[in-house]
């Protein structure tokens, strides 16, 4: 092996020491964008003083010179109230008002739980009617609900709510295999008393004979309380979970009836801003709770903030 060939060295190739390698560059990396953006603050503060100082002396010599101007005060313009745009990414440093965690963040005007999921107007699908398809989708936005906003699920982690939705023969393997369905919260860490936001929407197709395809593509987004822990930006404490996920309704003499009812299909998940390190790395906690990791938030990636667009394709906590 020629010596200066040093990126085709056994060790380097090993896939164990990759994996090291990359898992490190990443808590570097967190490292060192947290100490940067506590010098941009600092210096951030320092301009504010001057500003606010400034616009106080404005202010004071403004009072000083309309007590000087005789005549009636001017009507003041009626307010009007406006809708900004949400930052299409989430800030990793800048202000959090703990009252509104989601201001200043992709999830800024996303509606309030379960009401964030668009639901089409029910209609005739393949062999299945209007009221069936009604009847299916109201299944299944029950489903999500439970999964992403039930405390009893998140933090009681009791899944019977979730599991017992679906067809008899499906809950088996499903509540076997249920955190690849529901979000646990881990132990220890709560949600700020403000609802989770949510953006998404359901489509419906015709699948096989007898099956009528639910689809759901959606971006929750949760506010943990941080309690004494100083957060240095909205990433700090706020994780976001996407999803796509298919929801399958089986009907007709074809299935036993066991097997009739609703069952879970495709899909995949991504999140953003969590903590990585949990005792079970199924449990999702905010990022506060492993501030040395860097994990997704530090690599954005297309459509994680977006249910409109493909699911994102790389791993999780930069695996």
């Amino acid at each position: 092996m020629d010596e200066h060939d040093i990126e085709s060295h056994p060790d380097l190739m090993d896939p164990d020491w990759q994996r090291h390698a990359e898992k490190e560059a990443w808590t570097g990396l967190r490292r060192g964008r947290r100490r940067a953006r506590r010098r941009r603050l600092a210096a951030i503060w320092g301009a504010v003083v001057i500003v606010v100082a400034a616009a106080g002396f404005y202010l004071w010599k403004q009072g000083t010179r309309a007590e000087e101007v005789a005549g009636s005060t001017p009507a003041t313009p009626a307010l009007t109230t406006t809708t900004a745009p949400a930052p299409t990414d989430l800030p990793d440093s800048g202000h959090v008002d703990l009252t509104r965690p989601f201001l200043d963040t992709p999830a800024q005007n996303w509606p309030e739980g379960i009401a964030g999921l668009k639901i089409p107007a029910p209609a005739k699908v393949g062999s299945f009617s209007a009221k069936q398809v009604g009847e299916a989708q109201e299944q299944v936005k029950h489903a999500v609900e439970v999964a992403q906003f039930d405390p009893d699920t998140q933090v009681g982690r009791h899944p019977s709510g979730y599991v017992g939705l679906f067809a008899p023969d499906a809950r088996k393997d499903l509540e076997a295999h249920v955190q690849g369905y529901v979000t646990y919260f881990a132990e220890g860490y709560h949600l700020l008393p403000v609802p989770p936001r949510m953006t998404g929407r359901m489509t419906v197709r015709p699948g096989a004979s007898g099956e009528l395809t639910v689809h759901v593509s959606y971006v929750v987004a949760y506010a943990f309380d941080p309690g004494s822990r100083v957060v240095y930006g909205p990433a700090d404490l706020e994780p976001f979970v996407r999803v796509d996920r298919d929801y399958i309704l089986r009907s007709g003499p074809r299935w036993a009836p066991g097997s009739r009812g609703l069952w879970t299909g495709d899909g995949g998940g991504f999140y953003t801003s969590i903590a990585c390190r949990t005792g079970n790395p199924e449990d999702l906690a905010p990022a506060f709770s492993d501030p040395d990791y860097g994990g997704p938030s530090m690599s954005r990636a297309p459509g994680q903030f977006d249910p409109d667009k493909p699911l994102p394709t790389k791993g999780n906590c930069g695996e």
